[in-house]
């Protein structure tokens, strides 16, 4: 199923540079993406040009024009991403992708004023064609608030219904991704990243303990093994118990990650650094439901008398406490 895609990144005074570089291809090479081929920029077009001089002069005349208040942390430009799902934007004719980005660009100007719009470009020279179309956050009362203008979760999840609809009024096999909102997404407690941590230090450890076969009749040994063992026991059950709640969440990334991994490439440049940040949080997930797996079979070496033993010590402790 092909997805419509839209995104948005908040950029403030200092992100504004490095993002007209790469979108307006000013930079000799891009190392930090391999997927630009230099040779194809030539195919790369505008739909709205860019200011005459630079991003970040254009910006200041229209917030000094608009009289807008503009603090140290002001959101100054929102980069928007537009595109769709590799096998869908690769299989479009020229023109009828020229076609999705003018729909998807007179969308954005119908919300933000076409006035507001500091750039347009379709980069052709990646992997999946796409548009980065640039606007200042100035309201209709002369504000400049990217919060007014794209609003909290809950709006987001509207505009990104809205787009669809859009999108799919003129290609119908187009589908909706689901929301955060929809899927009631969460974030995994840090305490869990740090306790999975501590468990695959202590991994090496009690395995190198259990590595002979006597373990658990062999004097010291033994004492080893059950203190280490000991210790392990409780945090391997809270950390088992709370990675079931989180099984739905996992299994819900895995599904998203799938469907992104094709244009995931082009993530690399600085100017994903948001994505790549959910990428990489993605990746520890994953992370976590390895370590969980490898504690199991730790588990399973443990003589099912020796657990119950070790259980019982944890418990009167607990009670002690």
């Amino acid at each position: 199923m092909p997805y419509a895609i839209l995104r948005f990144q908040k950029r403030k005074a200092g992100g504004v540079a490095a993002c007209e570089r790469h979108n307006e291809r000013k930079k000799e090479a891009y190392k930090s993406n391999p997927d630009i081929d230099m040779g194809r920029s030539k195919d790369n077009y505008h739909l709205v040009n860019p200011p005459r001089y630079t991003y970040k002069k254009e910006i200041n005349r229209m917030v000094d024009e608009a009289g807008c208040k503009v603090r140290k942390d002001s959101v100054m430009m929102v980069e928007t991403l537009i595109t769709a799902s590799p096998e869908f934007m690769n299989q479009l004719p020229p023109e009828e992708q020229k076609e999705y980005f003018q729909t998807a660009l007179d969308f954005i100007s119908e919300r933000v004023g076409k006035q507001n719009i500091l750039s347009a470009v379709v980069h052709m020279d990646e992997r999946t064609p796409h548009m980065h179309l640039c606007f200042v956050p100035i309201t209709l009362d002369n504000k400049l608030s990217a919060k007014s203008i794209l609003g909290n979760q809950k709006s987001l999840s509207e505009w990104q219904t809205a787009y669809h609809e859009r999108m799919s009024a003129r290609w119908n096999e187009l589908e909706r991704g689901q929301s955060s909102m929809e899927t009631k997404r969460k974030h995994i407690p840090t305490w869990l990243y740090k306790l999975g941590g501590r468990l695959d230090k202590q991994y090496e450890e009690i395995v190198s303990a259990l590595s002979d076969n006597n373990a658990f009749n062999a004097g010291k040994k033994r004492d080893k093994a059950l203190e280490l063992l000991a210790a392990w026991l409780p945090d391997v059950e809270k950390f088992s118990k709370e990675i079931g709640k989180q099984q739905a969440y996992i299994d819900s990334l895995k599904e998203r990650i799938g469907q992104e991994s094709d244009y995931a490439g082009r993530m690399r440049d600085e100017k994903y650094e948001q994505e790549l940040k959910v990428q990489k949080a993605n990746q520890r997930i994953f992370e976590l439901q390895r370590t969980n797996e490898q504690m199991g079979r730790l588990l399973s070496k443990i003589p099912p008398e020796v657990l119950e033993e070790l259980q019982k010590t944890g418990r009167t402790r607990q009670k002690e406490r």
